[in-house]
């Protein structure tokens, strides 16, 4: 009995279209323009008067830009690009609740970059918002288009797809295993239609997640490139430390179309991009601006925002998969100007926090603050949280014009180490109305 790859590889070889070159070599200054389109459905799972509850959601999302190449690795796989956006909209409705996420017009010049495993995106503008490094970090990746197929002659039989390729395009922060494999259905007149399928389980966000693949590619051999990419993917995702259960069902479409290098690619545009693979901290630091200009953070993008309401702010700090702890911003009634609350009324609030009790004081005083005017005052201490054992940090943060913040961090005592300073360097990203630099 032959196998339907035997009789494909027969089928081609006699019909003369087997001996073609079917790979896509990236080359330095390459550009491409390109199309992304995303359709997107599902369900949350949350918890809600103790009963999981499924919340159905619906996303769509649309990119188009310009990709150049700037760097490409020892093994020929472009890891650094440059990328201009004139479209970068996604839009999400969760429950009947619609949200719109878009680009700024000054952040539409994106570095998307592999210096290893997983990819880094950055605007060499300024920090991205927390919305806009999803949007722009978080599509289909489109460096690894060209490592879907192998380089060589057009195979007859199915190849699997290299782990390191899977692994970026489910968007896995580390890859478990898979079985996605890819097999040539059609090649006429210099057009090579190929299938991709299998199954992918990996991390995202402190999740697991597995992964189903139907994916149909078309080559040319004019260009050498995947010109049209139909991607259809089923996720579950168990719940994390980010984000709730989920099944989801998605569709993306790409449609890629070489073209000389534009004006918003040359050489002059790219001058403020970093030569190498370092990046200055302004560079990969996230933005959080308060809608009523009460507060402004600048912080590392491992703080990841799960909870906002007009009061209150909640990040948590999740680094590769390890929940580290969780920081509460909380907007506090505001001081006469060049006042602030007393040592005693801060300690009393820290004490009143509902569920915790206080077993041990670590820590407290002022803390040094660059900012002419500026109170920082800190509390640290052990204790339960809800009869959990927990360390607190506790910070109230107040400017001269008597705008007052307080941050509470939160984190297990075992934590403790891998938090350090990154608390310190939170607070000392926090910008207020009025404060004054020295």
């Amino acid at each position: 009995m032959f196998s339907l790859q035997f009789i494909t590889a027969v089928v081609l070889f006699l019909s003369g279209q087997n001996t073609g070159s079917f790979k896509e070599q990236p080359q330095v200054d390459d550009c491409l323009k390109i199309e992304l389109s995303l359709n997107l459905k599902g369900e949350m799972k949350v918890q809600r008067d103790g009963k999981m509850v499924a919340i159905p959601m619906i996303a769509t999302a649309n990119h188009h830009f310009e990709e150049r190449v700037i760097h490409l690795s020892t093994s020929g796989i472009a890891d650094k690009v440059a990328r201009n956006y004139s479209k970068a909209e996604a839009l999400f409705n969760i429950e009947g609740n619609k949200s719109e996420r878009t680009l700024r017009k000054q952040r539409s010049l994106i570095v998307a970059q592999r210096p290893e495993n997983s990819i880094f995106v950055y605007s060499p503008k300024g920090p991205l918002s927390r919305e806009e490094l999803e949007l722009t970090g978080e599509h289909f990746d489109t460096l690894s288009i060209a490592n879907l197929i192998p380089k060589g002659q057009i195979p007859g039989e199915a190849w699997k797809l290299k782990d390191f390729t899977v692994q970026a395009v489910c968007n896995f922060e580390g890859l478990s295993e898979h079985t996605l494999t890819g097999k040539v259905v059609s090649n006429e007149n210099g057009i090579v239609t190929f299938k991709i399928e299998g199954t992918a389980t990996g991390v995202e966000s402190g999740a697991n997640v597995t992964s189903t693949i139907d994916a149909t590619g078309v080559w040319h051999q004019k260009t050498a490139k995947i010109t049209n990419l139909n991607w259809k993917q089923n996720d579950n995702r168990d719940a994390g430390p980010v984000n709730p259960a989920s099944k989801t069902e998605m569709e993306i479409v790409v449609k890629r179309e070489v073209l000389e290098t534009p004006q918003t690619l040359n050489d002059a545009a790219l001058v403020s991009i970093p030569q190498d693979f370092d990046v200055p901290n302004l560079m990969t630091y996230v933005e959080f601006k308060d809608q009523q200009g009460r507060f402004d953070l600048s912080m590392n993008r491992d703080w990841q925002l799960v909870a906002k309401t007009e009061n209150h702010l909640v990040l948590r700090l999740v680094e590769k998969g390890d929940f580290i702890a969780q920081a509460t911003v909380s907007v506090w009634s505001k001081a006469e100007p060049g006042k602030h609350l007393s040592v005693a009324e801060f300690k009393n609030i820290t004490e009143r926090t509902p569920g915790w009790v206080v077993e041990k004081d670590l820590q407290e005083g002022e803390v040094p603050s660059g900012d002419i005017g500026r109170w920082v005052y800190r509390i640290s201490a052990l204790g339960q949280l809800d009869n959990v054992p927990t360390m607190q940090n506790y910070y109230v943060v107040t400017s001269p014009g008597g705008e007052q913040v307080v941050v509470t961090f939160s984190l297990s005592p075992k934590q403790a180490e891998k938090l350090g300073t990154k608390d310190l360097s939170l607070i000392g990203s926090l910008e207020l109305p009025g404060t004054i630099g020295k």
